[in-house]
């Protein structure tokens, strides 16, 4: 029964919005806390209190005790000898009482004549009676309970004839400071009624930096920020407005080899020297497939300012190793080779059945066999002699890919006959001539297409070369040539081509890559109007450096 109530009370409380929750949460707080200290308050007052009226009644008793006319009165057992004193003397220090008893706890002054002559009550002057001592009790006697200072009456021989009792009801103390819980009060209601209009303010502006989201929601969202960040393979990292490390993802710990609990809240350019990540809090301009060297890796970065009310918070930064977006790079030109490599041969077998079919039909049995005896012959030379000089089959692919590509383009695409190909060495890779071979061509087909000389034969001329202590392969076309406006060290940059076709500008760079990782060297040569040569020269030797690279 408890926990189906307790479990409707939460269910309930969770419907209520943040705004007023917190409400009530720091009002009833707020409330509890003063009610606790109002009580405290309360009661250190009272007891304040009866500590000076408890010494105040015996400071009043001492001075008394050594009055000659109480001792007399004690003496001969005559209250009227000190009656109008007594009395004079409790109004003016408004105490509730002033007993004085003899030896036998008699009295002989009392606030009420009627008293007089009876036993004192409270069973409290034995201290005084026997011992001789002066004190401050606590007692029930016959006007109430009431703190009572206590001290005996001592005649001139130094015997004990009796005691002096000055007290003070606890009700009169207790009515005094019950003009200052009153005051306490309204002060509570006061500061509740202020705690009340603070909260609501505080759960406004706390709201609205959370962009209006209840805590909960804000909570599943940033559990979801997170494990989405774990989940995805770039790496993603951010910092705030003084360039501290805020956030790191498990792919961006994987790349760097560090952990994320020693790079938290460190000065990133400490972290990871040479990132000059903060330097865009400065100039708060976002930037785009940056390249850069993190931490010993080469990356490839994006990097985007973080701005909240008009001021920069921060900035946030993905990025993904360089060689992996290379790779993925090369495995998307070998898939496009095949992909010409097929769609050429389709093409142009496919205008050899339509002839055949033709001369079929016309009863040209003799053209046809001629056909397919020079379309044979030319393509198993071709292969012969592919076979004979390259002996990589990816690269003797790439160039039977882009030869039926030449004739589906109505271009010519020639092989040097003294090419030769032999077994690579071991650190230079297929992938990478192919991507050579693959952009220098494609660029000479374009080249011939948009030259607008009519020129009798658009050819390109293909030679690969292993002689020597280098690899060389250059390509030749007698199309349009470089732009005369722009200069070529610039063709080499990512994004720059001299084609007006959206995607361009991948090609040269890659390619230039692809030379200063084999330390080699990249040569062009163009004649506007008369045609390009470009030419890459690889060492076979290979160098330590040529896997450490930079960027």
């Amino acid at each position: 029964m408890f926990s189906s109530i307790q479990n409707t009370i939460l269910l309930n409380w969770k419907k209520v919005s943040f705004r007023r929750r917190l409400l009530l949460v720091m009002t009833f707080s707020g409330l509890f806390k003063l009610l606790i200290l109002s009580i405290a308050i309360f009661a250190y007052l009272i007891n304040s209190e009866e500590q000076d009226s408890g010494k105040n009644a015996l400071g009043i008793a001492k001075y008394l005790a050594k009055d000659r006319d109480i001792i007399t009165a004690i003496l001969q057992q005559d209250p009227t000898l000190i009656k109008e004193k007594i009395e004079y003397l409790r109004t003016s220090i408004d105490a509730t009482f002033i007993v004085v008893g003899d030896i036998k706890g008699l009295r002989i002054a009392h606030p009420l004549d009627q008293r007089i002559g009876k036993k004192m009550k409270g069973n409290d002057n034995d201290k005084a009676l026997k011992q001789g001592l002066s004190y401050i009790s606590v007692a029930e006697g016959s006007l109430g309970k009431s703190v009572r200072g206590k001290t005996p009456v001592i005649d001139t021989q130094g015997n004990i004839i009796g005691v002096v009792s000055v007290g003070y009801l606890l009700t009169s103390i207790e009515n005094k400071a019950i003009h200052f819980l009153l005051f306490l009060v309204v002060m509570v209601i006061l500061v509740v009624l202020t705690n009340a209009v603070v909260s609501g303010f505080t759960a406004k502006k706390f709201q609205n930096a959370i962009f209006g989201f209840e805590p909960e929601e804000f909570g599943r969202l940033y559990t979801e920020l997170k494990v989405t960040l774990s989940t995805i393979k770039e790496g993603v990292i951010s910092i705030d407005a003084k360039g501290n490390l805020k956030s790191i993802n498990r792919s961006a710990c994987e790349i760097f080899k560090v952990d994320a609990k020693d790079v938290l809240n460190k000065k990133m350019s400490v972290v990871f020297p040479g990132n000059n990540l903060s330097d865009i809090l400065l100039t708060k301009t976002s930037e785009y497939d940056v390249e850069l060297m993190i931490h010993g890796q080469a990356v490839v970065a994006n990097r985007q300012v973080l701005i909240v009310d008009g001021n920069v918070a921060g900035a946030v930064s993905s990025f993904r190793l360089k060689d992996e977006i290379t790779e993925l790079t090369k495995r998307l030109a070998q898939v496009r080779e095949y992909s010409d490599l097929l769609r050429s041969q389709t093409h142009e077998h496919r205008n050899k059945l339509n002839t055949i079919s033709g001369l079929i039909h016309l009863g040209k049995n003799k053209e046809v066999l001629e056909l397919i005896g020079q379309e044979t012959q030319h393509y198993q030379h071709l292969i012969q002699f592919l076979r004979e000089a390259i002996s990589e089959p990816m690269v003797a692919g790439v160039l039977l890919g882009k030869s039926e590509r030449a004739k589906e383009l109505g271009l010519q695409l020639e092989i040097d006959q003294g090419s030769q190909l032999l077994k690579l060495p071991k650190h230079i890779r297929a992938e990478d001539l192919i991507t050579i071979l693959g952009n220098f061509i494609d660029n000479s087909f374009d080249a011939c297409i948009s030259d607008n000389n009519n020129k009798s034969v658009k050819k390109v001329l293909v030679s690969i070369s292993d002689f020597g202590n280098e690899i060389i392969i250059e390509v030749e076309d007698n199309g349009c040539g470089l732009p005369k406006d722009i200069v070529q060290k610039k063709l080499l940059k990512q994004g720059i081509s001299s084609k007006s076709a959206n995607n361009r500008g991948v090609g040269l760079h890659l390619v230039n890559q692809i030379v200063n990782r084999y330390h080699g060297q990249l040569t062009m040569d163009s004649v506007a109007d008369k045609g390009t040569i470009m030419t890459v020269y690889l060492p076979k030797k290979h160098s330590k450096d040529t896997d450490n690279a930079t960027i």
